[in-house]
């Protein structure tokens, strides 16, 4: 399933206003898909081992788990490219404590892809 903005933080469908769509919804923001698993997996509300299956996810994804193939692309591109993230919403969905969203950013690739290039 892709994720598409929905109202907000405070509506049902989760943080920074991300919902999950139905597979084949247009995606309309930057890095929605990334804020998105990120905020389910990675933010303090996480149900507990959330972090571990995403690792799990992340180093085995099933051949039609095209959330985790475009989680993946667009983590890569924020890493390449961090002042493409929008505002302040990857920090708001996740609240790291990391200091900057580059450097969470690293320690997610690190600790999700750490065996690849």
């Amino acid at each position: 399933m892709r994720e598409v903005p929905d109202g907000g933080a405070d509506e049902p469908g989760g943080a920074g206003g991300y919902r999950a769509a139905e597979a084949g919804a247009v995606r309309e923001r930057p890095f929605a898909t990334l804020i998105a698993v990120a905020a389910t997996y990675c933010s303090p509300d996480a149900y507990d081992g959330a972090y571990e299956d995403l690792v799990s996810r992340a180093r085995s994804p099933e051949a039609g788990d095209d959330e985790m193939r475009v989680f993946e692309a667009e983590l890569r591109q924020a890493m390449a490219h961090p002042s493409e993230l929008p505002g302040h919403e990857l920090s708001d969905a996740v609240e790291y404590d990391d200091g900057s969203a580059e450097k969470f950013l690293r320690r997610l690739w690190r600790d999700l892809y750490e065996d690849e290039a």
